[in-house]
């Protein structure tokens, strides 16, 4: 049997200093004005023992770092260079996302399959079309992509499938195939996380924003797995299913590109 999932409403506001946050609630309508108080309150507690944590940390390497140059710590070094200016808070303090993961060896050869069918695709295109093409790569996973999907993992429990496929891919730009496909690079992302919060779509827990196709349509995935499209150019429209899992998502792309 499925277990029950939870519908999730988000709160974004930014404080004096700039800081940014983003609350994440159950339930299934906005909270009034005095439920936003009490969630500043509770924003502003965490920003502050984050910025403590951050702080102390800072001290600590200073320390060292005097220690190594033999000389006392910079009276005049910048601390907390590193602060985060955003933070998001799950207020039930959810386990990671249940739900189907991409086979690692799969995607592997899905990537390479991939490539190998677009060098084909855009050989033939302009044949075809009467154009040329534009740009359609897949973009490898980097250290820094990796690095920005471990912190994209920090803001939000990601559904397994989507944290395997950041493994491997940066992102990808598909503009000429059919409608135009793009898998988002993880610090798009979580940029749009931090801009617009989580969609609501029915049955999804956390549902997250990872792509987009030419006409601006937002796809998503949340603890199930599937995989859904927004009607309008908006994560506030309704959303439509259209994959049972990211591999057939995938799988749906490799298709079109080899002409199947």
């Amino acid at each position: 049997m499925d277990e029950p999932t939870t519908q999730y409403q988000s709160y974004t506001w930014e404080d004096e200093n700039g800081g940014r946050y983003i609350v994440l609630y159950p339930g299934n309508e906005e909270a009034d004005e005095e439920g936003k108080a009490r969630l500043r309150a509770m924003g502003a507690r965490e920003m502050a023992a984050l910025r403590a944590e951050e702080e102390a940390e800072q001290q600590e390497t200073e320390r060292e770092e005097a220690q190594q140059d033999g000389a006392p710590p910079r009276a005049d070094r910048t601390r907390g260079g590193r602060r985060r200016r955003s933070i998001t808070i799950d207020i039930t303090k959810p386990t990671p996302l249940p739900g189907p993961q991409l086979d690692p060896e799969w995607l592997r050869t899905w990537c390479e399959e991939t490539e190998t069918a677009l060098a084909g695709f855009t050989r033939s295109f302009a044949e075809r079309y009467g154009f040329p093409p534009g740009e359609n790569a897949l973009a490898p996973a980097t250290p820094h992509s990796r690095r920005a999907a471990d912190a994209l993992a920090e803001l939000l429990p990601l559904p397994a499938d989507l944290a395997t496929l950041h493994q491997a891919l940066a992102g990808a730009s598909l503009p000429d195939v059919d409608n135009g496909y793009f898998i988002h690079a993880p610090e798009t992302v979580a940029a749009q996380l931090r801009e617009y919060g989580v969609p609501a779509v029915d049955g999804e827990r956390l549902p997250l924003v990872f792509g987009s196709d030419g006409g601006g349509h937002l796809f998503a995935t949340g603890h199930t797995g599937r995989v859904w499209r927004s009607a309008t150019a908006s994560v506030d429209g309704d959303f439509e299913l259209v994959a049972e899992t990211l591999e057939d998502f995938l799988r749906r792309i490799g298709r079109l590109i080899a002409g199947r």
